[in-house]
């Protein structure tokens, strides 16, 4: 089944979703830019507690993580850790965090990938509430992170690519967003924030409708908002333009045609607060000389270049007769080791990038390759990981959902 149709009219509540008239602050952990790696290893030879001294005293003490930043806990309602988390070895599982010497929180699998999620490979984010009582006011807080220490071939293993850590405060009206009155949306407009008042220092604007997941859920129709090393990815955009209402341009060329959508904001304040409008809704695409639509299908599990060969099905529903142009997206971990990635039997893609690396991939393609479409099922697949110099290497890790189409049809 196609798990991205069947969830095309769903979103998912999850506590790193924004709600109307939140109100929160944001304590982002991350390891220093200037660390060699972008991200935390748990688990395994070179998870972060067997490696003292690599981070430095500000970020970790012993098998501690610490957050750097001084805490405000005045009138706060509640608390919540988002984890930007990847799976990094198959069957590694049981993942838990303990806050200042607490009991330790199971942190759970994401509900959108398919059991046994610790089967497939999977870039996401998930969130667990948090006793505001095991927090401390000012700083020395501190946290760690765990995992079984079994695993089939003996190396336990996430990566984290940051840990958020949000207090949310009594709900307030939130800021609006201004948008002429007729609500339909050219290829390129503009997003503004009404009446921004002194000391705001940022606006965050996303997209609630259908289009690409870039979260790792696997569901096209939510509000389209995931960060990497806590900053926003794959957004509307984010403006500090301070002098000109927060202004954001917003391009749609390739928003897939739909009813309707929405987008909403959140504006940090002087105060260090974020604060988040209600979305602006029953916003419409202006009339265009083509279509766009956006197709997915279930990854398979386990996607990593090195250990075989992968295929994945994608059904195309309309006539691609009139197909123009289209996008491959997808999400990888160490692309680097790519042996190339196929439609249909065609090589589409071959390219070295970076190693041992977070990246996201939306090459488009015109002209002749279009005509490897075709209606009906898509096979997009890729190649064993050749040896290197007679020793194997990574391999491309394709994370969950896989493969993702947008098509450009013309009228």
């Amino acid at each position: 089944m196609f798990r991205l149709s069947l969830l095309l009219l769903l979103t998912t509540p999850l506590a790193a979703q924004w709600t109307t008239d939140q109100v929160y602050r944001e304590y982002i952990w991350v390891t220093p830019p200037d660390s060699g790696e972008a991200f935390l290893r748990v688990g395994g030879r070179f998870g972060y507690a067997a490696q003292p001294g690599k981070l430095p005293d500000s970020l970790q003490q012993d098998d501690a993580l610490l957050f750097p930043q001084a805490l405000d806990l005045a009138g706060a309602t509640r608390a919540t850790l988002t984890f930007e988390k990847v799976l990094g070895h198959e069957d590694s599982r049981d993942l838990h965090v303990a806050l200042n010497g607490n009991t330790p929180i199971s942190v759970p699998e994401p509900t959108d990938v398919p059991a046994p999620q610790t089967e497939y490979m999977y870039h996401t984010d998930v969130s667990v509430e948090v006793p505001l009582g095991q927090l401390h006011e000012g700083h020395d807080n501190r946290f760690t992170l765990t995992l079984d220490t079994a695993q089939r071939w003996g190396w336990p293993q996430n990566l984290f690519y940051a840990v958020i850590l949000r207090v949310y405060y009594p709900d307030e009206a939130g800021p609006e967003i201004d948008y002429p009155q007729d609500r339909t949306v050219p290829p390129t407009s503009y997003l503004y924030i009404k009446d921004v008042k002194p000391g705001d220092q940022l606006a965050d604007y996303i997209f609630i409708g259908r289009d690409i997941d870039w979260s790792g859920r696997g569901v096209q129709q939510r509000k389209h908002w995931q960060s990497h090393r806590g900053e926003p990815l794959h957004t509307i955009g984010r403006s500090q333009d301070t002098s000109n209402f927060l202004a954001q341009a917003w391009q749609t060329e390739w928003l897939p045609n739909q009813t309707s959508f929405s987008v909403q904001a959140r504006v940090l304040g002087a105060d260090g607060k974020y604060r988040v409008s209600a979305p602006l809704e029953n916003l419409t695409l202006a009339p265009r000389p083509y279509t766009v639509a956006v197709y997915g299908g279930e990854a398979p599990r386990n996607w990593v270049t090195r250990s075989g060969a992968f295929e994945q099905s994608i059904a195309v529903s309309d006539s691609i007769d009139r197909a123009s142009a289209f996008r491959v997206n997808w999400v990888s971990w160490s692309p680097c080791y790519s042996n190339g990635v196929f439609l249909n039997g065609h090589l589409i893609w071959d390219r070295t990038e970076e190693c041992y690396s977070f990246a996201t991939h939306s090459p488009e393609y015109h002209d002749h390759d279009v005509s490897y479409l075709q209606q009906g099922e898509n096979v997009i697949s890729t190649a064993l990981t050749p040896l290197f110099r007679g020793q194997m290497v990574h391999g491309m890790e394709v994370q969950w959902p896989g493969m993702q189409l947008l098509v450009k049809y013309g009228k």
